[in-house]
């Protein structure tokens, strides 16, 4: 019988049999073949279960980085808008008339409700930065998210053949009685 197993380490597998996920410690190694097929399921639902929540957090850090690309963009136009008429947001739905009146300073959202006043090139700067972390984050969450897929196709896979070999043994039983 061939021995399936789903590994759970920061490393490439060795061998086609094993399965890497992305996993918190590293290193955890699952021999499919001793377990059963209720661990198995318990296990797939386990692995449907984290897949949605990674990708419910990529899909959170993709609005984040669209979002920190419309700040680049509007960072770097701002500095030619001086003295320009624009509707300033009090609500998502209430806007008053205002002028831009300093484009050499902005007001940056920092989190939880905290803002920051700093110069065009430091908030530039501020905002680059934030971004290449919330892609790199993106990026891991995307790998992790593809280990686990694979991870789950082989114990789908594995849960396929016990099943079939289940229905064979059922069939061969009937035949000899």
């Amino acid at each position: 019988a061939k021995r399936a197993t789903v590994q759970e380490s920061r490393h490439p597998p060795d061998t086609a049999t094993t399965m890497a996920a992305e996993g918190g410690g590293g290193g955890r190694e699952i021999d499919l073949s001793q377990m059963d097929i209720n661990q198995l399921n318990d296990l797939k639902t386990s692995h449907e279960q984290e897949i949605d929540q990674l990708t419910g957090n990529w899909r959170t850090l993709k609005h984040a980085q669209s979002k920190l690309n419309t700040a680049v963009v509007c960072l770097n136009e701002v500095g030619s808008q001086e003295g320009r008429e624009i509707l300033v947001p009090l609500t998502p739905s209430l806007y008053v008339p205002g002028t831009i009146c300093d484009t050499n300073k902005v007001l940056l959202d920092v989190g939880t409700g905290y803002f920051v006043e700093k110069s065009l090139a430091k908030a530039k700067d501020f905002v680059d930065r934030k971004n290449k972390m919330v892609t790199v984050n993106a990026d891991q969450i995307q790998n992790v998210t593809q280990q686990k897929q694979k991870n789950l196709e082989t114990i789908v896979m594995i849960m396929r053949q016990r099943m079939a070999m289940m229905q064979q043994a059922q069939e061969d039983a009937k035949a000899g009685t």
